[in-house]
């Protein structure tokens, strides 16, 4: 009987992902990608492949053809002439999990450490602000350092680390996020309804348009209210993307997410935030 219901799945979903993409004659890139659980079920595997290919199709309108090889645990990816390959190939693999948190202050976190001033020694003590969400700053390099020590401080219930994207300058800053007891983010992935790219042509930078669902419209309200003068890190598979400092309550359940972004980055960011998170790790393996 799980024998039927497995080729069931694998029937309904080879339907939707593949179908439409008639092959055409030009050059190709064949990626294959393996979960990195060797026990992983078809089901999930086939749940998989349609968020990849909802992602790809989100992103560009560029020919692809997709297959499942669910007895190797693979997916293989034909992509058709024209395609950002590095774009494509991190559709397929990031997890996507994405995540809205309130942070401490510098300052603030001092506190919780109760006087112990070695995180700080090891980060840029000419760093930012003590007011300003941003802990300090390091040189990629030098994070394993930072880590390593990270993992000693007991602060599980109140708090999790996050680094934030490398600057032009080759330095990554970290941030506290705060933990909002047992629920950790203030809002996840699940409660955002659409994202979508865009452009801010009088600043002349892109822009992440994130609009929450209805039920999470009065959640993201309240979230802003409480942390006025405080920043909300959006954080994206454990990075942190953006943490603004609220000046206002934001009304309505939409958030923009601004930065040093290409178009080609925001629309890959909207790829992601629109079709949820991968249930399965993968790696590339050709």
């Amino acid at each position: 009987m799980k024998t039927i219901i497995y080729l069931l799945i694998a029937f309904f979903a080879f339907g939707l992902i593949v179908g439409g993409f008639p092959k055409q004659a030009g050059a190709e890139t064949r990626i294959l990608i393996q979960s990195v659980d060797s026990k992983v079920t078809p089901a999930l595997l086939y749940e998989s492949a349609k968020i990849i290919s909802a992602r790809l199709k989100n992103f560009s309108s560029v020919q692809f053809e997709l297959k499942v090889i669910s007895e190797k645990h693979q997916i293989e990816v034909v992509f058709k002439d024209g395609w950002d390959l590095k774009a494509g190939e991190n559709l397929l693999t990031q997890k996507g999990s994405l995540l809205f948190y309130a942070t401490y202050k510098r300052e603030g976190f001092s506190e919780l450490l109760k006087g112990d001033k070695q995180l700080f020694s090891l980060l840029n003590a000419n760093g930012p602000d003590r007011s300003m969400a941003v802990i300090g700053c390091v040189t990629v390099a030098e994070t394993g350092k930072v880590n390593d020590y990270l993992k000693t401080v007991q602060l599980n219930q109140k708090c999790k680390f996050a680094w934030g994207q490398p600057s032009g300058d080759g330095n990554v800053c970290l941030y506290v996020l705060r933990l909002e007891g047992a629920k950790g983010a203030l809002l996840t992935g699940s409660d955002v309804g659409s994202a979508k790219s865009g452009e801010d042509k009088a600043a002349g930078i892109y822009e992440l348009l994130i609009e929450f669902k209805k039920p999470a419209v009065q959640l993201w309200a309240d979230a802003t209210r409480r942390n006025i003068n405080n920043a909300i890190a959006i954080v994206l598979d454990n990075k942190v993307l953006y943490a603004p400092v609220l000046r206002d309550a934001i009304e309505g359940g939409k958030c923009s997410i601004t930065g040093d972004f290409t178009k080609t980055e925001v629309q890959y960011l909207a790829s992601l935030c629109n079709n949820g998170e991968l249930p399965v790790s993968f790696k590339i393996i050709k």
